[in-house]
């Protein structure tokens, strides 16, 4: 006997004919969503239920490996437009690779590229992602030490030193860097200080929302700095995952920010009344567009966070601290291999 679920797809799939299309066929709710995304289209999303590298992943602390050869993310200053989209499954601002941005007070460029940290290649920015939750329990895809955030920001890179475009970067090795930036709540605006003030460039996001209240309504900006997006010295976490949507493929080197972006309860709340229907038929609420963690099967989770610095500040003196996790330790290979090895003559063309 076949699944009931399958008989309902393939039901569905032949009242729609041609026009059917998948992108519309998943959610983050009920037989459609990610529990099912591997049974609804096993030919193409099929790693989003038996795939071993999966996102998003909980943090756990304890778990870290600290990697002191992680460098500093580097990212382009240029700005970019593009446009902001309701997909009916979340937010997504999508860089616009064919015009240039518009600001008569900034350097503008097509393009806005990503390198550093873990990366061996350098990754052009195609895509931004918005996660948030229908209440402030929720709405971030990782969680860190089992605790989610109110959002979390995403910004996705293709491998433009190996590939044409992100269609083609997405199932090929080391094709996609995304950089995940959690969200927190200003608790009182007027209090914040420097380091926990609003960004204005998710401002910018955040106001152009009420334009894309329904799926398929689209608002275009004309000048988004993503350096900008990236709260500034940044430790990073990284792992090697997927994407967390359909087709989930395995192909994302994963950055996680240590440090988050602000935004005020008016922000939160401004999100919150995005819908997932076309204005004829609004359905329900669009937050609550996270996938829930995956399982981490072994991969290593690397950071480069510094528990102990050298040095600290403590009323305006420098004072020493303990010492640095950067341990001056490394492996040998043992005097009694070496003794019988016949030394080699390197060549050089």
């Amino acid at each position: 006997m076949k699944p009931v679920l399958a008989d309902v797809c393939r039901l569905s799939l032949e009242s729609h004919g041609s026009l059917a299309n998948w992108n519309d066929w998943w959610t983050y709710e009920g037989i459609s969503g990610p529990d099912f995304w591997g049974r609804l289209n096993p030919g193409l999303w099929g790693l989003c239920s038996m795939g071993r590298r999966q996102s998003p992943i909980n943090i756990e602390p304890q778990h870290l490996l600290f990697d002191p050869n992680l460098q500093p993310l580097r990212i382009e200053t240029g700005r970019v437009g593009g446009v902001c989209l309701n997909t009916g499954q979340g937010v997504v601002f999508r860089v616009n690779e064919n015009s240039f941005a518009e600001d008569s007070n900034q350097t503008s460029s097509s393009s806005v590229h990503i390198a550093g940290g873990p990366l061996a290649y350098s990754y052009r920015i195609y895509e931004i992602q918005l996660h948030f939750g229908r209440s402030d329990r929720g709405g971030s895809e990782h969680l860190l030490a089992g605790t989610a955030f109110p959002a979390e920001i995403q910004i996705y890179g293709y491998n433009s030193d190996l590939y044409a475009d992100a269609s083609q970067a997405r199932a090929r090795a080391h094709g996609i860097t995304a950089v995940a930036v959690f969200v927190r709540i200003i608790q009182n605006a007027s209090a914040a200080d420097a380091g926990t003030s609003t960004n204005t460039e998710l401002d910018a996001l955040t106001s152009s929302l009420q334009y894309i209240l329904h799926k398929g309504d689209s608002v275009s900006l004309r000048s988004l700095s993503v350096s900008d997006l990236i709260p500034p010295k940044s430790s990073m976490i990284t792992y090697d995952g997927s994407l967390t949507s359909p087709g989930c493929e395995e192909t994302v080197n994963w950055i996680i920010l240590n440090k988050p972006l602000y935004i005020t309860q008016d922000q939160l709340g401004q999100m919150r009344k995005l819908k997932q229907g076309e204005s004829s038929t609004p359905m329900a609420p669009l937050g609550d567009n996270f996938r829930p963690v995956q399982p981490l099967y072994r991969r290593v989770v690397r950071t480069n966070i510094d528990l102990y610095p050298n040095s600290e500040t403590i009323d305006n003196r420098v004072e020493p601290a303990c010492p640095s996790m950067k341990l001056k330790k490394f492996y040998q290979v043992s005097p009694e291999v070496l003794a019988g090895a016949i030394p080699r003559t390197l060549t050089t063309f």
